[in-house]
């Protein structure tokens, strides 16, 4: 990783949620890159109904080790965004240890695919609670901070599924509607203060969940060519870093006047409504 400091980002610090690894990491390196001092949070423990492995304090620590050692000043902090209270000591972790908090990028999410006659109630906590009661929790402890400095940017990272139905997800879509949801509402809440607040509706990336959402209905074929059906652009794949542009971009002084905003990118999947 080539480290060169941007004014945008210089002296700036950011708390990443679902950190460890994919599109989290991927945030956390291009934004350290920059000069933002970064701090990875994540569960490090699987869920019941989750299809798929993730993320381990063994992929926290590596992922730690490996800014540490390109130069960045960053720390990983084992969190469940599920608990109000491991959230607030996180929050106040990541303050004592920088100072402050510039960028909040609420990325921790996680999908399964069940009718809604085979949903459980723990299958759709599980997704609710992780993806928008989380990005809710982070936000009522980041954003007091953010008011003291008159300063702040929070990124939620919501869906496609955000914007439209889509099958055997439900819950998924509840909670991604919800953090768009959300994140206007917020931006109307905190925009005197000088925080802007938006959202990322990402369509299929390319992600090891994949493979586990494929195994859940027995899917033969190439997941991210299933996943993706949808896309505009067939020759092409989304991947976590062009998440990470429209992070960095949303975190940066660029978008300064964007706030409450929902960016697609999404190979053109919403285009026609």
């Amino acid at each position: 990783m080539v480290k060169e400091i941007q004014p945008d980002f210089k002296d700036k610090t950011a708390l990443i949620t679902g950190g460890a690894r994919n599109i989290g990491l991927t945030v956390a390196r291009d934004l350290a890159a920059r000069g933002v001092s970064v701090a990875l949070a994540d569960i490090c423990q699987d869920l019941e109904t989750v299809p798929y492995p993730l993320s381990s304090s063994d992929d926290l620590e590596k992922s730690v080790a490996e800014l540490s050692s390109a130069g960045v000043k960053a720390i990983g902090l084992r969190c469940d965004v599920r608990d109000e209270h491991q959230v607030s000591e996180t929050v106040e972790r990541v303050i004592d240890e920088f100072g402050k908090l510039d960028i909040l990028v609420n990325n921790a999410g996680v999908v399964s695919l069940f009718s809604i006659a085979k949903l459980t109630e723990t299958a759709w906590n599980e997704v609710l609670d992780v993806c928008l009661k989380g990005t809710f929790f982070c936000c009522k402890y980041a954003v007091p901070q953010m008011v003291k400095q008159h300063y702040g940017k929070v990124v939620n990272i919501s869906s496609v599924a955000g914007l439209r139905g889509l099958g055997l997800s439900v819950h998924y879509a509840a909670a991604k509607h919800g953090i768009i949801g959300l994140t206007k509402a917020l931006a109307m809440e905190v925009a005197e203060h000088n925080i802007n607040v938006n959202a990322i509706c990402p369509g299929t990336v390319e992600s090891p969940m994949l493979e586990g959402l494929a195994s859940q209905i027995d899917l033969e074929k190439d997941a991210y060519e299933h996943f993706s059906q949808k896309h505009l652009f067939q020759e092409k794949r989304i991947t976590p870093q062009d998440i990470a542009n429209a992070v960095r971009w949303l975190a940066s002084d660029e978008s300064r006047f964007l706030t409450g905003t929902v960016l697609t990118v999404d190979a053109g999947w919403t285009a026609g409504g």
